[in-house]
């Protein structure tokens, strides 16, 4: 918790920067731990359970806060419906809701021995306020993941067309790392490739470092920075994520109750 609270001090203490630098916009992000920071697993959540996330990140130059608020939901034991929806604050002295990402995930292939898990994943987005909107888009992603010891590695490809005909085609590449370092804890790296709706070119190139630890049987929290090494622009972002599993708890008590009564 001291860590947690000493890092909200940080993000406070970072909000009186000038921004001089394009919005840039978000799509689909993972429940922790099923990704890394914004890279999504091929595995699918159990059937059943739900499994909610909320994520501040602090962006400088430009300058903004923007909240997650990312939700996940096992439909069966290969079909996961997901939803991302991005809450942006003190960008440029506005603020408002981005685009809300709406699809679901499709488990094609476990994880064998020698062979990946993957998965596609289908969805769109319903616009938010313009200055954070890319007016709407629909597409997919090819989703891939592998683990190897204790790595676990994770591929996206991600299409997207907007529904305005003003706006490129948007294509983008994330990789992500998990190390289990230590019992509940894991050291989280990425790379994101990314030509956006705003550009005919490739205009991100971002790397992401951090870590997750498990705090409860049901919860976890990740703490991570990132750098565009492309553009700089963000010259720095800083993330703090809380994932929640409520189900998981109640199953705990359910058991514990049991025992207790035999």
């Amino acid at each position: 918790m001291k860590k947690i609270t000493l890092l909200i001090i940080l993000l406070l203490a970072l909000t009186y920067v000038d921004s001089s630098a394009a919005f840039d916009t978000k799509g689909f992000q993972p429940v922790q731990p099923y990704g890394t920071f914004s890279t999504l697993s091929a595995y699918t959540i159990e059937k059943d359970k739900p499994g909610i996330m909320f994520s501040l990140e602090r962006s400088i130059q430009p300058n903004f806060y923007r909240l997650f608020i990312n939700a996940s939901y096992g439909l069966t034991d290969k079909i996961e419906l997901l939803t991302s929806v991005p809450f942006i604050f003190n960008y440029r002295g506005t603020g408002g809701i981005g685009d809300t990402s709406i699809g679901y995930k499709y488990n094609i292939l476990s994880e064998k021995r020698l062979g990946p898990s993957i998965s596609y994943l289908v969805g769109f987005s319903i616009p938010g306020k313009e200055t954070f909107s890319t007016l709407g888009h629909v597409g997919g992603a090819l989703l891939i993941s592998k683990r190897v010891g204790p790595f676990r590695g994770h591929g996206n490809l991600f299409y997207f067309k907007s529904t305005s005909s003003s706006m490129e085609d948007e294509v983008e590449l994330r990789l992500g790392l998990d190390l289990a370092a230590a019992h509940s804890f894991n050291i989280l790296s990425e790379l994101i490739v990314k030509k956006s709706h705003f550009s005919e070119h490739i205009d991100l190139v971002e790397g992401k470092m951090g870590y997750r630890v498990k705090i409860a049987s049901n919860s976890y929290a990740a703490l991570g920075v990132g750098y565009d090494f492309k553009n700089r622009t963000p010259e720095l972002r800083i993330f703090l994520t809380l994932s929640l599993f409520p189900l998981d708890q109640v199953k705990v008590k359910r058991i514990y109750y049991e025992e207790e009564k035999t």
